[in-house]
């Protein structure tokens, strides 16, 4: 049953969705160490989810559609307007590559962390999916309750995120260290972060549209 579990959480997490490909716009464009910072405030945001539904009050936000789509609806707008930001700064240019690296990295660090909270917390995309998957790994018979259970699966779940994500931090920031010799190079690397971006939040908007429309 938990090799199930493992299993089917790696695939799911190995699917490209927002949480990833905003990791990897962030590590084109930031670095990796950038990138990392979000991905720890991503898990930080997935793990408050599995809190909240192990407290039993996910009905608040499944029973209220309108909630859902609010929360849903600032999370998308976030990533539209940091989608414009890199747009900006790809149009501007940069002045070298040890500019990239060297502004301010200490002191944007707990910022990324707290964008990633946001960024996770905005989607209630992934409680409704916890709330599909994490029940099918429960027992009734056992002698730990159904909530300790849930967090100590969702634990997991977020425990094996950096499994699939750092490999992908990785070979970005490999990929982006042979490309900032130039500040055209530079530029193209923001330029492919907005892009995917953009993507993501076209996708989470159609997501939105389909929520109006039902």
């Amino acid at each position: 049953m938990l090799a199930a579990y493992i299993i089917g959480s790696l695939a799911l997490i190995i699917k490209p969705g927002p949480d990833l490909m905003c990791v990897l716009a962030t590590a084109l464009a930031d670095g990796k160490a950038r990138a990392a910072t979000l991905m720890a405030g991503l898990i930080a945001g997935c793990w408050l989810w599995i809190l909240i539904l192990s407290a039993g009050v996910a009905s608040v936000f499944t029973d209220h559609p309108a909630v859902m789509l609010s929360i849903q609806t600032v999370g998308t707008a976030y990533i539209v307007y940091l989608a414009v930001c890199a747009f900006r700064e790809s149009c501007a240019g940069f002045r070298s590559a040890e500019t990239v690296e060297a502004g301010g990295a200490a002191a944007r660090g707990w910022r990324l962390v707290g964008r990633g909270v946001f960024m996770s917390m905005s989607n209630p995309l992934t409680i409704l999916f916890f709330l599909a998957f994490l029940p099918n790994f429960t027992r009734e018979n056992s002698s730990v309750s159904p909530a300790v259970q849930t967090l100590l699966l969702g634990t997991l779940f977020c425990a094996l995120v950096p499994l699939v994500d750092l490999p992908v931090i990785f070979a970005a920031g490999f990929f982006r260290k042979r490309l900032l010799g130039s500040t055209k190079a530079s530029a193209w690397l923001k330029m492919t972060s907005a892009v995917l971006l953009a993507g993501v939040a076209a996708a989470l908007a159609a997501g939105l549209l389909r929520g109006f429309l039902g």
